[in-house]
């Protein structure tokens, strides 16, 4: 597979995980528990597509230890941008995943064989410079909308208190009966807690393709292990649906069967768990041409400038001179370190 063809791979995969929290930013998530599992669903059904047209190759049980771990990341999602807030959550968890992933296939960690560039301090260079780029998007302040164009952890509190409706039919089905998280926290505990979830995040996102790499480098010991990585797919992506499921169903048992559900919410996660599904089996083929030392700078950090230009020119959340300068200069920046790590291959 040639390194074009990675690149490409790259561009959908950056393309599609800029734009997948586009279909549901309109309508409130609530606690996020509900909308996770239904992109669980769609990313299963993807899952199951892409392993007919492959065939049906052998199902490998290891393979879905990663899709669990990305799972389990997903999960503490609206924690941190409820104790932290959505520019610095994204900061922390999307730096911590693109240094794991770019780490763990530079050096070789978990038993992986290392993937050396070959043109190391290129690649260094451009890594340097879309973790720079992640700080400097982060320092963008958007302006919240009151139209319902979307929703912020505060619009999130204030339904979530206000909130009676309990009626099979009513927009919002269930009154939560979990707070919303770090209520009455003190507020320098919640912010360290906030930063350790999302380092952790960061990490199990950072290490989400290592069983699907491991079994590519060491066929001998599993049976009919399938060549191209889109073949592991469908174990990655079971992965991801039983962990989902079995999170939700702890959640219902502690909820006693109350769910925060918005019925309007289900079409558009069902649509952005499609997104999700493509954007992934993008990153499976890139890591075949590049691997994780060239994909996961590019990959990891890129998605940013993708929403940017959904939040500037659709959500119209971007506003004002300082906004609009702090964006162009990290979006430049961003771009030219996934240029050079791209080159370094």
């Amino acid at each position: 597979m040639s390194a074009f063809t990675g690149l490409v791979a790259c561009a959908v995969s950056s393309a599609f995980f800029g734009s997948m929290f586009v279909p549901v930013k309109k309508f409130n998530p609530g606690d996020g528990m509900f909308t996770q599992w239904i992109m669980a669903c769609a990313i299963l059904a993807i899952g199951i597509i892409v392993n007919a047209i492959n065939d049906f190759p052998q199902f490998q049980p290891l393979a879905m230890l990663g899709g669990a771990l990305w799972a389990l990341g997903n999960l503490t999602a609206v924690p941190i941008i409820q104790m932290i807030g959505l520019g610095m959550g994204i900061l922390v968890w999307g730096t911590v995943n693109c240094i794991v992933g770019w780490a763990t296939g530079r050096f070789g960690l978990f038993g992986l064989n290392p993937s050396i560039p070959e043109h190391p301090f290129v690649n260094y260079l451009g890594l340097l410079m879309v973790v720079i780029g992640g700080f400097l998007f982060a320092q963008i302040r958007p302006t919240l909308n009151n139209d319902g164009e979307g929703y912020s952890a505060v619009d999130i509190e204030e339904e979530q208190n206000n909130e009676e409706q309990n009626l099979l039919g009513d927009e919002i089905i269930g009154e939560p009966e979990v707070a919303v998280t770090g209520n009455n926290m003190p507020r320098s505990f919640k912010r360290s807690l906030g930063l350790g979830l999302s380092i952790l995040a960061g990490m199990l996102y950072g290490v989400t393709f290592v069983p699907v790499i491991y079994i590519q480098d060491h066929k001998e010991d599993f049976r009919n292990p399938p060549k191209a990585a889109i073949a592991y797919a469908f174990s990655h992506y079971c992965g991801i649906f039983l962990t989902s499921t079995s999170a939700f169903l702890v959640y219902l048992v502690y909820t006693q069967n109350s769910p925060y559900v918005n019925s309007k919410a289900i079409l558009p996660g069902l649509f952005s768990g499609l997104l999700w599904a493509v954007a992934q089996l993008s990153w499976f083929v890139a890591n075949d041409a590049l691997s994780q030392a060239i994909t996961f700078p590019i990959i990891s950090m890129v998605p940013g400038v993708i929403a940017s230009i959904w939040s500037i020119f659709y959500f119209k959340e971007i506003q004002g001179r300082r906004n609009f300068r702090v964006l162009l200069i990290a979006t430049m920046i961003t771009l030219t370190g996934a240029i050079l790590v791209g080159v370094s291959k």
